[in-house]
């Protein structure tokens, strides 16, 4: 019996009737399904495991700008809005061009010739995509938007990011190259299409990174991710060889860094995200190295002893504590002040401990 997939109408065909995602799952792991199917042709077997799980996708194309403290799940969000099969990742640095992003003119051989060609980037090819299948919508997601040079990467296609209520794009441009690829047209007038939305993500923490000027970010939907590293799925789990959880020890650092802000200027946005260490990361040998090198390196580096003991030196200190497993010694009491560490334990501190 033949099983089909109809993409316009997201519908499963079985014979003479069609079934949504989860209807078909349900049907085919029938014990009647199965057992008819076994009687035809002696077994069968469905692997469900590549059906792709639906998403509440966007009705009309966005441009969407999240932002926060690094770990706060901006990533993680983006995923759960998005369709991974009509989708393409990229990531902005220093060194990211336009056309790395919309394309360039590289020699081919070409018939044993050498020749110029267009190869298109990752943005024209997804408005490629997205004009050619105007049924989907398409996504493209843009990390670390502000490590690069976002409106010189932008360039002309900068034009772009206009939208009407529906999606659609406001203004054209024209651009040969990419309406070559795009239209098979050279002349052709490119506009952003209604089924192509682009995600982007924003560290507010990044030191030495460009900025978003005015006209750039207006042409965005900005979403400010809150930081709630106490509803983190691994929250109450303990650093190891500690009694104190990730969720206490992140909040109480992430107090501490907003007071070291309010007294010498530091910023509030180096606090810890609810995800900048993994469960996986709690661990003596990662924990130093991932979380409290970045406590030292950078969010405490104006002053080390606003957060870490007086007799704490060096980051080596640190490292060589943490790998020193003394059984029944918590290591994160040898390594922070009194006044920290009391106040993750719950305990009220004396005023001239602060």
């Amino acid at each position: 019996m033949d099983i089909s997939y109809d993409k316009i109408s997201k519908l499963y065909v079985l014979g003479n009737t069609t079934y949504t995602k989860e209807e078909f799952v349900a049907y085919i792991e029938s014990d009647m399904l199965q057992s008819a199917l076994a009687t035809r042709s002696g077994s069968f077997e469905v692997d469900t495991s590549n059906i792709e799980e639906e998403k509440a996708t966007d009705k009309e194309g966005v441009n969407v700008l999240l932002y926060g403290v690094p770990g706060a799940g901006k990533s993680h969000i983006v995923d759960s809005k998005i369709s991974k099969c009509y989708s393409e990742r990229v990531v902005f640095h220093p060194d990211y061009t336009y056309s790395d992003f919309v394309g360039q003119i590289l020699p081919r051989i070409v018939d044993g010739r050498l020749t110029y060609v267009f190869e298109p980037g990752p943005f024209t090819k997804m408005l490629k995509r997205a004009y050619a299948d105007p049924a989907h919508m398409y996504y493209l997601v843009i990390e670390e938007i502000n490590r690069g040079n976002a409106p010189a990467i932008f360039g002309d296609i900068f034009q772009l990011l206009d939208r009407n209520e529906d999606g659609s794009g406001k203004y054209s441009i024209s651009n040969y190259d990419m309406a070559s690829v795009i239209f098979g047209d050279e002349n052709h007038s490119i506009m952003m299409p209604t089924n192509l939305s682009i995600y982007a993500t924003m560290n507010t923490s990044d030191q030495n990174v460009f900025t978003l000027d005015t006209a750039f970010q207006r042409r965005w939907e900005m979403y400010l991710v809150q930081n709630n590293v106490e509803t983190a799925s691994h929250a109450n789990e303990n650093i190891e060889g500690s009694s104190i959880s990730w969720g206490v020890f992140a909040k109480i650092t992430n107090d501490e860094i907003i007071r070291l802000s309010e007294e010498v200027g530091n910023s509030a946005d180096k606090r810890l995200g609810a995800y900048f260490a993994r469960a996986s990361e709690l661990s003596r040998n990662k924990f130093p190295e991932k979380v409290l090198k970045y406590l030292w390196d950078d969010a405490f580096k104006m002053d080390h002893y606003a957060y870490f003991s007086d007799d704490i030196t060096t980051l080596d200190s640190i490292i060589e504590i943490f790998n020193d497993d003394v059984v029944g010694v918590d290591p994160l009491k040898r390594i922070l002040r009194y006044n920290v560490y009391a106040k993750m334990l719950g305990k009220t501190v004396p005023e001239d401990a602060v």
